[in-house]
């Protein structure tokens, strides 16, 4: 096995995921990349669902039934799931009704059903310097980089069109492009995910 730098890899980490990458991440990551990548993700997108049921994670909220939350020591929440609104044929979208403690909620989600016909993108985590978001509604005039492309911070990733002016989006960091999610002629939302550029580590071992 290479030699590692936990540092360095702790670094990137932080970088990719945010500044909750602990000590035990890192081992984590060092051992089973694949898995804690997964988790990691989930887990920003999310939250840290560990202190959550099993039933309120694996099986959707019962309309009617209490659910009781402990988000730590003092603090408890009673959720009652009311209801759930139709889905908008135009977004996809649906509302959520439910109540927290008592006071009436509501929340509008993106539906997953086969009724909702829109496409929808992934959203740019902003705090995720490796994701390229849009930086507004606009559409995509050309895309300058490919999967496996080599990019210093600074360098053009596509070009996009709005209002009649033409705008260059550049990568934010140094890196290898590890994903495109968009496409020439397409058309896209402000802060939907476009391109994902990976830090490139150096290993211990060829630094020596």
């Amino acid at each position: 096995m290479e030699p590692m730098d936990f540092v360095e890899i702790k670094r990137d980490l932080r970088e990719k995921y945010g500044s909750w990458i602990s000590e035990r991440d890192v081992m984590s990551y060092a051992m089973y990349p694949a898995v804690f990548e997964e988790f990691a993700a989930h887990k920003n997108e999310f939250g840290d669902v560990s202190k959550l049921s099993s039933d309120m994670v694996f099986q959707p909220l019962q309309v009617g039934k209490e659910y009781v939350y402990d988000l730590e020591k003092g603090k408890r929440f009673y959720i009652t799931h009311v209801a759930i609104g139709q889905i908008d044929p135009t977004s996809g979208e649906q509302d959520v009704f439910f109540e927290l403690n008592g006071e009436p909620k509501r929340i509008t989600i993106v539906s997953k059903s086969s009724e909702a016909s829109i496409i929808t993108r992934v959203k740019a985590d902003p705090a995720l310097k490796n994701q390229v978001g849009a930086p507004m509604s606009a559409n995509v005039l050309e895309v300058r980089v490919a999967v496996g492309a080599h990019v210093k911070a600074g360098d053009p990733l596509c070009l996009l069109s709005a209002m009649k002016m033409e705008t260059v989006v550049s990568s934010p960091i140094s890196g290898c492009v590890t994903s495109v999610e968009v496409a020439s002629g397409e058309s896209i939302a402000a802060q939907d995910l476009m391109f994902i550029v990976t830090p490139i580590r150096t290993s211990l071992s060829n630094a020596l």
